[in-house]
């Protein structure tokens, strides 16, 4: 805890836990540029990042230790047009084939290309935990987690900590998460229903195939990931949430329609999966540390977003996190255990 040099600024490290939305994930980047730029409490490291989807984005290239503002250039820069890697026929055409075959619209093998190059190939083995203060081991062995959902074994799982539990298709021994690419698994948090393809591994107990999707059918907001009981947080974990928007874009929306009702029943049902469960039992502990903003009119698949379009959330989202900020006392701070902040050590 410092003043950052500037007087009537308080300066901390912090924890951030960011949710899914696809492309309306960049009015959280705006939240998060305002975050490390207030002029009353400014967030000066983030130690531990975690999110769902788009979220999962977002935080792997803070782990990677980007700043705010260099995400905020990177999704500015993002080809966002050619995540929508349809193939060969075109969006219909080839859409058609890739739900068919691949049980996804299009490949996703742009995105998780593209974000491979940026991340320079990092794996996981690059974002492990410091020992605690004192030498004790780190109560989570890596910086940076992200949710995914194995609906196969109707499993929510915790990235990178459950892959040891799986292997690769054709491989004979259990992922060694040091080994395995970041964005690898944000492309499995970001296996969005009908869009992106699922992600296929093979259970380590069973031996038989397990599919892996966006895990914001199951948790969308996973702001308790970095909470524990044993004691007193040494630092804040503050959320990002969205609200508003449109689950998914028009044009994946129509595209499903017309396989039918089934396909459309099941899509209905994942986007109330996707938001229910933690709108309907958001905590007091949730609440008192959570950011929200506003995703205005967009669909989380709208990746032909034009430039404008795309200022205009990033600039809603400073001025959600500038609000925010302006009130927030972290006096008031609580974990899911109802652990207050050790105001003596927040420095952590």
């Amino acid at each position: 805890m410092g003043e950052g040099g500037i007087l009537g600024v308080t300066s901390f490290p912090a924890d951030g836990v960011f949710q899914g939305g696809g492309i309306k994930g960049l009015a959280i980047a705006g939240a998060l540029v305002e975050f490390e730029a207030n002029d009353r409490l400014r967030v000066e490291r983030w130690v531990n990042v975690a999110g769902t989807s788009a979220g999962a984005i977002l935080a792997a290239y803070l782990a990677a230790g980007h700043t705010a503002v260099e995400l905020a250039a990177l999704i500015d820069r993002a080809p966002f047009p050619s995540f929508q890697d349809w193939g060969p026929g075109g969006k219909f055409l080839g859409g058609a084939r890739n739900l068919l075959r691949r049980r996804g619209l299009v490949r996703g093998e742009e995105f998780r290309r593209w974000f491979d190059r940026e991340l320079g190939g990092m794996t996981f083995a690059a974002v492990k935990s410091e020992p605690e203060p004192g030498g004790a081991p780190p109560e989570h062995p890596y910086r940076l987690r992200m949710i995914a959902a194995d609906v196969t074994n109707q499993r929510l799982l915790v990235l990178p900590d459950d892959l040891h539990r799986y292997r690769l298709p054709n491989e004979p021994g259990a992922i060694d998460p040091d080994r395995f690419k970041i964005a690898d698994a944000v492309r499995m948090s970001l296996s969005i229903p009908y869009f992106f393809p699922p992600i296929e591994l093979i259970d380590g107990n069973s031996g038989k195939p397990a599919t892996i999707i966006d895990g914001g059918t199951l948790s969308n907001f996973p702001v308790w990931l970095f909470d524990t009981d044993r004691r007193d947080p040494r630092r804040p974990t503050f959320g990002l949430r969205l609200v508003g928007g449109r689950p998914v874009g028009g044009g994946l929306r129509t595209a499903v329609r017309m396989l039918g009702w089934p396909a459309a029943l099941g899509a209905d049902i994942v986007d109330t999966l996707s938001s229910a469960w933690d709108d309907r039992f958001v905590s007091r502990s949730v609440r008192v540390r959570t950011c929200t903003v506003d995703g205005d009119d967009v669909g989380t698949t709208d990746f032909d977003l034009s430039q404008a379009k795309r200022s205009e959330l990033i600039r809603g989202g400073e001025r959600a996190a500038r609000a925010f900020l302006a009130t927030y006392d972290l006096e008031r701070y609580r974990n899911t255990f109802g652990r207050h902040l050790q105001l003596d050590a927040r420095g952590g």
